[in-house]
């Protein structure tokens, strides 16, 4: 039996942060922290500055004060880094959706390597024995999903469409977002346009679009269903950019009327993968294809390879690599994400594919597929990262195991964990996934020593 942690101490005498709105100060920035913020010292404190640059002399004001350090907001750019860029969205600083606007793309990118290098250094001790090319795509209308609020103002009812300010639960209305591809910014004013004509929306709380590469869904998170005519004239509107019209009430998603065929290709692979709304999906098309192709490349596979494939979710890693290996075996916490797995499996014809239901956080001694075989593993876990399923895998000794990572602190803990186990960190890269925010995933590669 698992044994309980104690019950965390609480001081009643710890201090919250202070908000304050002081006089200026100037500051020398020497460094970008993961979260996109500029790095000063002031007054022996570390201090975190919203919207400046390493290198940069700026006047900032203090906005939060905590024990260990205090955050500021960057007021006047004394003397700009030449990394410096104009933002591309009249929202920027204001929405919370981008935080690296300011930033050239191409510095953006050596940051995000940079900071998670320096977190598997801190953290986990450890440095790859190769660091390969960035993934990468445009900057710009790289997003095939969007997840956006509704709010209905109570002191006017007008309604407002669009994505949560910086730091705040309130929505920015959005006309259109640089980083969503045509047809998400096209959706965002048709349901814009819908909704401010309909009167009484309050039962809707958010809309969520997905994009595949024929049709698309709109996803309506309700709270009771809206009238009628609302959903007639949203799903009017929406048909026109072959847009399906959903309903989610928390329980079930339902199509209004037709469901949408759902689906995106890896052209490199020749793979069809289908996935229907509120499923996991990489919302960076262009470099999730790249990223498939590197662990194809990494990994090799053969007629003589037994893969397992923990966290498969509709198979985006697992089909690629049935196409070459004797076997595959996808494991996945979602009944749903299993059979969708499968289906994708016989739809292209893979038969040396079989999916599994199991929470990879538990013990998976007692599941059938964990006690056979695998000389390769694929481990694309979520934020918290796979330490619980690593620590069952040392039994395979598996020549090679690959892991995608979402999270960089995850990656230092759980390589560690790898490298104590006798794994070489062999290969590494980061794949930037989301542009124009500090957000940054990785691949990496770890070897058991050659005999």
């Amino acid at each position: 039996m698992r044994k309980r942690s104690a019950p965390r101490r609480h001081s009643a005498n710890k201090k919250k942060p202070v908000t304050l709105d002081g006089a200026p100060i100037q500051l020398s920035i020497e460094g970008l922290s993961h979260e996109g913020r500029g790095i000063a010292r002031h007054n022996g404190k570390t201090l975190f500055v919203a919207g400046a640059l390493p290198g940069e002399e700026v006047e900032a004001r203090i906005t939060k004060t905590h024990r260990r350090f205090d955050e500021a907001q960057c007021i006047n750019v004394i003397q700009a880094s030449e990394d410096r860029a104009e933002p591309i969205c009249e929202h920027y600083g204001v929405c919370g959706g981008c935080d690296l606007q300011h930033l050239t793309h191409a510095r953006q990118i050596e940051e995000k390597q940079r900071i998670v290098l320096d977190q598997l250094e801190r953290l986990g001790k450890i440095q790859p024995e190769a660091t390969e090319s960035p993934l990468h795509s445009p900057a710009s209308k790289y997003r095939r999903s969007a997840r956006l609020g509704v709010n209905q103002l109570q002191r006017d009812n007008s309604v407002v469409v669009g994505f949560r300010r910086r730091a705040s639960n309130k929505l920015t209305r959005i006309d259109h977002c640089p980083v969503l591809n045509d047809t998400l910014n096209q959706t965002i004013q048709l349901l814009q346009n819908a909704l401010d004509q309909a009167g009484q929306v309050r039962d809707i709380t958010h809309a969520e679009i997905s994009m595949g590469d024929q049709e698309g869904a709109l996803t309506l998170r309700i709270k009771k269903r809206p009238s009628d005519a609302l959903l007639d004239a949203i799903s009017l509107a929406a048909n026109q950019l072959d847009l399906r019209l959903y309903l989610d009430d928390g329980q079930n998603t339902l199509a209004y009327t037709d469901a949408a065929d759902l689906h995106y290709r890896l052209p490199d692979q020749d793979i069809k993968l289908s996935f229907e709304p509120g499923d996991f999906l990489q919302v960076n098309a262009g470099v999730n294809e790249q990223m498939i192709s590197r662990a194809l490349e990494w990994l090799q596979p053969t007629p003589d390879d037994r893969i397992l494939d923990l966290f498969s979710g509709i198979g985006n890693f697992t089909l690629p690599l049935a196409l070459n290996a004797g076997e595959v075996v996808g494991v996945e916490g979602s009944d749903t994400m299993v059979q969708r797995a499968a289906a994708n499996a016989e739809a292209n014809g893979l038969a040396n594919c079989a999916f599994y239901r199991a929470n990879l956080s538990n013990d998976l001694r007692h599941h059938r597929w964990f006690n056979q075989g695998f000389n390769k593993i694929v481990l694309d876990p979520p934020r918290t990262g796979a330490l619980e399923a690593i620590k069952q895998l040392e039994h395979y000794q598996a020549d090679q195991i690959l892991y995608v990572s979402c999270n960089p602190s995850a990656l230092a803990r759980d390589a560690a964990e790898l490298v104590a186990m006798g794994y070489r960190f062999s290969r590494f890269c980061v794949m930037d996934m989301f542009p124009q925010t500090s957000h940054v995933e990785s691949l990496a590669l770890f070897e058991k020593p050659e005999k």
